[in-house]
């Protein structure tokens, strides 16, 4: 609708009607050109009546950038690189908002206290190892902050990742995914960095790995991820890939009385425990209670060595054994708890022979092919897989084992997840479905390679290529 796009253009350039009009010239030439040219053109959008619903256009960094400030979110740290800059950017410039504080009645639940005006500290930082650094610091304080970069700078981070982990710091990382290695393509998008989230830094370091597949999930995740490092103790890292982050789109306002605040085992009103206080006591769920550095009544030391219960630095074999037990317990509380609408989606036939597998921005293309193969008759399952650490394994096993094939599809080389599903449950996917061209999964290569795995046509391996 060549009218509507011209309406459009004139309301975004509604400031300079001469530039509003060349650029309405431009798209008439453009459009008569492909009009020309593609007699037939298949592609059509038509107009949604959305009946008075109110509802915004924003990027998935800017839905991710809304879902932590309302999640509780006060310090952001960045070094620019692209695309995780336009997180950063959106929040500096809406940094003044609105918060819920506590009314003071359990009974009451925060979505009716009263309103009071906040701000969030955005810190753009000299490289990313002051970023991640800075970040930790806020949190030992308790501020709830978090940094964002993407492969590499994430690379930079890995010394104050490991450094986090052994010292329990809850600490949110938000990793916009693009192509690699090195600087790769900067500009374009690839889920690379599945295996890297899981195994950054030496040793074993726990951790969460959120990933999202569309701008609901990332809003609401970005707020989960800062009640999981609460409650957990740890770090969380949001896995977003750049089509997801640079996409535009039209969403449903975001209810904000949905968000829920949790900060876990946090001591607010002086330590009135056992003397002396333990930062880092044993306890059956691994969870120690947590003071911010200077609360009263506590004291206790941080450091990247090993340590005792105090913080105090040690080498001692039995108190190492406990402690890495005790710091791995916290995943295993997280697994029981997490709900598992949060783990996984499953979309299409649960009785279909042929299930796909994925995560991420691949969500919105495979759910659409699968409404253009259904029309033909095709059935199909598709598990998304959105809690990827600590892995949902008898949630995943039991989706895939009545499947006769199951379609790995993902935007790397490596087909990671489907190594990962192999890894955690035995079960390997028999058809791989890869791009890693730097251009996003189109719904309909994904229609084409899945109605060819359905007739029993294809390849165990198809690398898709739109886009060349």
């Amino acid at each position: 609708d060549y009218e509507m796009m011209a309406k459009a253009l004139r309301e975004v350039f509604r400031s300079k009607a001469e530039v509003a009009e060349m650029n309405v010239r431009g798209a008439r030439k453009a459009y008569d050109l492909v009009h020309g040219k593609f007699e037939g053109y298949p592609y059509r959008l038509a107009p949604i009546d959305f009946h008075g619903e109110k509802r915004a256009l924003m990027t998935g960094a800017q839905a991710i950038g809304l879902g932590k400030v309302l999640g509780g979110m006060r310090v952001q740290t960045y070094y620019p690189i692209t695309p995780a800059s336009d997180e950063s950017e959106y929040i500096e410039a809406n940094q003044i908002v609105n918060v819920r504080e506590p009314s003071g009645d359990p009974a009451e639940e925060e979505s009716a206290a009263a309103q009071e005006s906040g701000s969030v500290l955005v810190l753009q930082t000299e490289d990313e190892i002051a970023a991640v650094t800075m970040a930790i610091g806020a949190a030992l304080s308790g501020a709830r902050a978090a940094t964002c970069t993407s492969g590499p700078g994430f690379c930079l981070m890995m010394e104050g990742i490991g450094w986090a982990g052994i010292n329990e710091v809850p600490l949110v990382i938000t990793l916009y995914q693009r192509a690699g290695p090195s600087t790769g393509m900067p500009t374009r998008h690839e889920q690379g960095d599945l295996r890297f989230a899981l195994h950054a830094g030496h040793g074993d370091s726990p951790r969460i790995i959120l990933a999202s597949g569309d701008f609901e999930e990332a809003f609401h995740d970005g707020a989960k991820a800062f009640n999981y490092a609460d409650r957990y103790q740890t770090t969380v890292i949001h896995l977003v890939d750049k089509a997801l982050a640079n996409s535009n789109g039209t969403m449903p306002m975001f209810d904000p009385d949905r968000v829920r605040i949790d900060r876990g085992d946090l001591i607010t009103n002086g330590w009135s425990g056992r003397d002396p206080y333990k930062r880092f006591a044993f306890t059956e769920s691994g969870v120690s209670p947590r003071a911010v550095i200077g609360h009263p009544g506590t004291m206790f030391w941080n450091t990247g060595d090993e340590h005792d219960e105090m913080g105090h630095i040690t080498e001692d074999p039995v108190v190492r054994n406990l402690m890495m037990e005790k710091r791995q317990r916290k995943l295993d509380l997280a697994a029981k708890e997490i709900p598992e609408g949060e783990k996984v989606n499953f979309f299409g036939d649960r009785t279909a022979e042929t299930v796909v597998v994925s995560w991420g921005s691949t969500k919105g293309a495979l759910l659409d092919a699968m409404d253009t193969l259904e029309k033909e008759g095709v059935k199909l399952g598709f598990l998304q897989i959105r809690l990827v650490n600590p892995f949902p394994v008898e949630t995943v096993t039991k989706a895939l084992a009545r499947a006769k094939a199951i379609v790995n599809v993902e935007m790397n080389f490596g087909a990671h997840m489907g190594g990962l599903v192999r890894e955690k449950t035995g079960i390997e996917p028999t058809h791989q479905v890869l791009k890693y061209n730097g251009r996003p999964m189109s719904s309909t290569e994904l229609a084409s390679a899945l109605r060819d795995i359905a007739k029993g046509t294809a390849p165990r391996k198809q690398v898709l290529t739109d886009g060349v």
